[in-house]
């Protein structure tokens, strides 16, 4: 891997923490931040701790005033963790950090990194701007986090941006990635592209399924790319869990095995017994896969 872009791994960003609590105006100051109120935020920054600095720019930062957040990190305030989840729902948020010196590779708690966030965000202008600046897709945490989180670091073979592209977002960006280096053999995409919300559009993942198994992969593959455990299955078995029932009509008309089971003895169609008997997962996988209709004939 290019040295450049393990550039970020030896530092992360945690949380700040105000040291004065009884400061006497700093509800005004973060108030003053929240609301846009520049000319006093300005006028009570000097006297502010650095945790309350950072505390007042996540304010402005939330509340999309980027303006007064530039004027903030011009007047000494340090940028956190909570800085960086912010800023990842906005490109001109982003930018701001950049362009104040901000590395898009730095870890920020338990591993993490910004550009799975903003992959996150479904927001494909800018992640490409992350990419162009050098940001790392095979950047992320470990699977297995031991030890405090504000010591875990990003590993240089994390699967997490791919992942979280499945999850969240559109084939295109799936293959920007791919096309920035991202390493899918890290990934698990396809089980992760299941792992939505019930209350999300039925069928809402599809074609990011179709795009996924046009890729080439297996749509009975367990979930032990990143980990080795396989802990939970195959993407048919992810789909019954989070309960996708028109994901897993998708993933049984083109071959998913209901009866492939994990490292535990239990299958897609032994899961459905736990459902009640109506529920349409479990009249979906109560009959064999041969046996039920394809909706295609």
């Amino acid at each position: 891997m290019p040295e450049e872009l393990l550039r970020g791994t030896q530092h992360s960003l945690t949380f700040a923490q105000i040291q004065n609590r009884t400061d006497a105006l700093l509800a005004t100051f973060l108030n003053a931040c929240g609301n846009n109120d520049a000319a006093l935020a300005l006028q009570l920054a000097p006297n502010r701790d650095a945790g309350a600095l950072t505390f007042g720019l996540n304010r402005a930062i939330g509340g999309s005033h980027l303006d007064l957040a530039r004027q903030l990190l011009g007047a000494g305030a340090k940028w956190d963790a909570q800085t960086v989840r912010l800023a990842s729902r906005s490109l001109d948020a982003v930018k701001l950090l950049v362009e104040c010196g901000f590395d898009v590779n730095t870890g920020l708690v338990a591993g993490g990194t910004l550009l799975p966030k903003v992959v996150g965000h479904n927001d494909e202008p800018c992640v490409r701007y992350l990419l162009e600046r050098g940001a790392n897709p095979n950047l992320g945490p470990p699977s297995i986090k031991n030890g405090p989180l504000y010591l875990i670091h990003p590993i240089p073979n994390s699967g997490w941006a791919l992942n979280a592209a499945a999850a969240f977002s559109t084939p295109e960006i799936f293959a920007l990635l791919l096309s920035y280096g991202a390493d899918i053999s890290n990934a698990i995409p396809l089980h992760y592209a299941v792992r939505t919300s019930p209350k999300e559009v039925p069928g809402s993942r599809i074609p990011m399924l179709e795009y996924l198994v046009g890729l080439g992969l297996d749509i009975n593959a367990m979930d032990d790319a990143d980990d080795g455990l396989g802990q939970h299955g195959t993407p048919l078995q992810h789909a019954v869990t989070w309960r996708r029932v028109e994901e897993a009509k998708w993933l049984l008309d083109r071959g998913a095995d209901p009866d492939k089971k994990n490292p535990w003895g239990i299958s897609a169609r032994d899961q459905v017994k736990r459902l009640p008997p109506s529920h349409e997962l479990a009249i979906l996988l109560s009959t064999s896969q041969t046996e039920r209709p394809s909706e295609e004939q």
